[in-house]
């Protein structure tokens, strides 16, 4: 099969791009031959039936699935390089076409990358192999190109693998279950690019701290790379800048809301005396009850996101209720990071996006302590993963975050459905006790206040 051929496979619709149909060359199975093309709808692929070019297939069907149609960094990331955020999205669909049922690392590779890793290595091009280990990891070709690279320069083995460790870590965490299976490979637009995208730029970073200057080694020595798991600044960990987004809460909620008359069997004044003839129960008093209220507050980084229809599913559990999300952009001090959604009856029309990243979770907390009125419930909506300003665990932290938990009575839950049942439980009269899950329930500080 050879020449141009037109395909268009269904498989292939997002969120973002509507149906077109594919222009497909034939190309071979070797590094830096095959292409997609999501402006012009073009693919070069390799059309042999051996388990090399069907992977080749599939990784390329893959960008053409998740990846944006242009690499766009922003300024959150804007030191990163462009080849580096390039090499990161080549991860991330490495792993996804892994993850499909594709032998990618039993096939995928041309032959090259053992004489690349040489080549590299006798160059002392550090930042090239970094770059490769971001383009071959979770495949065949990255333990070819270490092969080669061992070769030369044996001493560079260890790090390059401890770089390979964190990209794969990082990817184990941001898809440990389906709900962030679904961030990784969303192609809804956020800020102008598919949500997947961020993850993808969180993996650059990782590639980008590895990155070194000549000046930044010993040409006999392998590059030190003892904080490549700390993306903070020297300095002691911190939470970011709290900065409200103001919204505009346009939409009404019913006569629920706010303090409404019933009738009761208990009073001081008996406003209804016909009641004596009229009500079996005989309720000639008045009482004031409140809508249901309560706090929640959500975390709305990468690994958790809440939509327009989770919203609403929560003002119906408790109509007067302030439901309050944040999340931060990893590295800002000047990007809104917590917005009230729902405060007592007024609504926003939408549900704003989160920043990827946690990075504000403790004075988010204080925030909406400040909006529950005395008696009602503080419901928070997270997984316990709390993170410093630039998006990295910290076990400080999460001590800070367990002592507002337990001291304020915080009920914390894992997701939307469980803050509607608590707010259910709430509404007819039971009190939420303080809870945790994830690092917060694990933590020191939680045992030591919580029996």
């Amino acid at each position: 099969m050879t020449g141009r051929h037109m395909a268009m496979p269904e498989w292939l619709e997002r969120d973002d791009l509507p149906a077109r149909p594919w222009t497909v060359e034939e190309g071979e199975a070797r590094r830096g031959e095959a292409f997609t093309n999501l402006i012009t709808h073009r693919m070069r692929v390799p059309l042999g039936s051996d388990e090399t070019s069907r992977c080749i297939r599939a990784h390329e069907l893959m960008h053409a699935k998740v990846s944006p149609v242009e690499v766009v960094i922003p300024d959150s990331h804007a030191h990163i390089a462009h080849e580096t955020v390039v090499v990161a999205e080549e991860f991330r669909v490495n792993m996804l076409t892994g993850l499909a049922g594709f032998p990618v690392m039993t096939h995928l590779a041309d032959g090259s990358e053992r004489r690349t890793g040489e080549r590299m290595a006798e160059s002392l091009d550090w930042n090239g192999l970094v770059h490769m280990v971001g383009a071959t990891s979770g495949t065949k070709s990255y333990n070819d190109l270490l092969a080669g690279v061992r070769k030369v320069r044996p001493e560079w083995v260890r790090p390059l693998r401890k770089l390979s460790l964190a990209i794969k870590r990082h990817w184990r965490g941001a898809t440990d279950n389906e709900t962030n299976m679904d961030f990784v490979t969303s192609t809804i637009i956020v800020d102008g690019v598919p949500e997947g995208w961020y993850f993808t730029l969180e993996v650059a970073r990782i590639l980008h701290r590895a990155l070194r200057s000549s000046t930044e080694f010993d040409e006999s020595n392998a590059p030190d790379l003892a904080n490549l798991d700390d993306s903070s600044p020297v300095g002691d960990a911190r939470w970011g800048r709290l900065i409200e987004l103001p919204i505009q809460r346009t939409r009404r909620v019913d006569g629920r809301i706010g303090r409404r008359k019933r009738p009761s069997i208990m009073g001081r004044n008996p406003r209804h005396i016909e009641r004596l003839l009229t009500d079996p129960e005989r309720r000639i008093f008045e009482r004031r009850d409140r809508g249901n209220g309560g706090v929640v507050l959500i975390d709305q980084s990468g690994s958790m996101r809440l939509t327009d229809v989770d919203l609403w599913k929560i003002i119906e559990a408790a109509p007067g209720c302030v439901v309050i999300g944040y999340s931060h952009a990893p590295g800002t001090d000047d990007k809104p990071n917590i917005w009230v959604i729902a405060e007592r009856g007024h609504v926003a029309e939408r549900v704003p996006s989160g920043n990827l990243g946690n990075g504000v979770d403790a004075p988010a907390l204080r925030f909406a302590l400040r909006k529950r009125r005395t008696g009602e419930p503080l419901i928070w909506v997270c997984d316990g993963c709390v993170t410093d300003e630039f998006d990295q665990f910290r076990e400080n932290l999460t001590d800070e975050c367990a002592t507002l938990v337990a001291t304020n009575g915080i009920h914390q839950v894992p997701d939307v459905d469980h803050a509607i049942a608590a707010l259910s439980r709430a509404g007819r009269g039971e009190s939420l006790r303080a809870a945790a899950i994830g690092p917060i329930a694990t933590s020191d500080a939680w045992r030591s206040r919580v029996p």
